[in-house]
């Protein structure tokens, strides 16, 4: 069951998250939260998740397979037209960024990727969102094709290299791996909230790179900008070309559906390449 403990101050009610619910009343017996009615006081939906038929060992009552405070979600949907570019796109989208965070360098650099990978809680969705990567997420720029690594998701790739590189400073043992898992965890969890992105092909290819990158190869030494060491990975490393070099350019969809994603992908080993077309 999904508790959400809500308190008052002087003028406003929140839940445990803090999140501010100001038209918020105990006149009222229910909330509407994610499209279903939610009762505070019990701590209990009214009404069933539509695709619980779909997964006949959760409740039909649940939310998230009843984590939502672990489960994050990135928008990790598979790539669409629009949204496809290059690497230099991406960086001009850094670097023109509200806080221009593509020129950041040393320590401001380091401090933006330990942000990359934090949450805050989402009361429409119930569960954390990034704080810092949904700028990108409806930006031409954001899907990337790379000859070594396939096509690459920007926002999951930043999303877990700000996870990987907390990992890191926190003195873990295998810091890429803890990532990866926390990828695994959200692409499962996807089943339940969002079918429409769960296991889309480029996401686990794409979190395992942003680890990398983060735990590898980024260095708050450096005199390069974020933008360009950045740039230098997905270059060098991942060889990326232009997005009409990918195999399956013309299949790309144009617009964003609630389908499921037209391959899927349960390993990190990236697809549409030489190696795994």
């Amino acid at each position: 069951m999904l508790i959400l403990v809500i308190f008052k101050d002087n003028k406003n009610f929140h839940t445990f998250t803090t999140m501010k619910i100001s038209n918020f009343s105990y006149n009222y017996n229910y909330i509407l939260v994610a499209n279903r009615y939610y009762n505070p006081r019990i701590s209990q939906f009214y009404a069933t998740d539509p695709l619980a038929e779909r997964y006949p060992n959760f409740s039909p009552y649940t939310y998230t397979a009843d984590n939502p405070v672990m489960l994050v979600d990135p928008d990790g949907r598979e790539p669409i037209k629009p949204l496809v570019g290059t690497v230099n796109l991406f960086i001009n989208l850094l670097n023109n960024s509200p806080h221009k965070v593509g020129l950041y360098k040393g320590n401001e650099a380091s401090n933006y990727l330990k942000k990359l990978g934090k949450t805050e809680f989402n009361w429409k969705q119930l569960r954390p969102l990034p704080t810092q990567t949904g700028y990108f997420n409806q930006k031409k720029g954001r899907y990337i094709y790379t000859k070594k690594g396939g096509w690459i998701d920007m926002v999951h790739f930043l999303f877990y290299a700000g996870k990987a590189y907390q990992y890191k400073l926190e003195g873990k043992k295998n810091p890429i791996g803890e990532a990866v898992q926390d990828g695994y965890f959200q692409e499962f969890s996807d089943k339940f909230a969002a079918p429409y992105s769960s296991y889309s092909y480029e996401d686990l290819p794409s979190d395992k790179f942003g680890a990398d990158f983060a735990v590898n190869y980024f260095d708050p030494e450096s005199n390069k900008s974020f933008g360009e060491q950045l740039s230098d990975y997905l270059n060098n490393v991942l060889e990326a070309t232009v997005p009409e070099d990918a195999p399956n350019f013309n299949e790309l969809p144009k617009k964003y559906t609630n389908d499921s994603p037209s391959r899927t992908n349960t390993t990190t080993i990236p697809v549409y390449t030489e190696e795994n077309p």
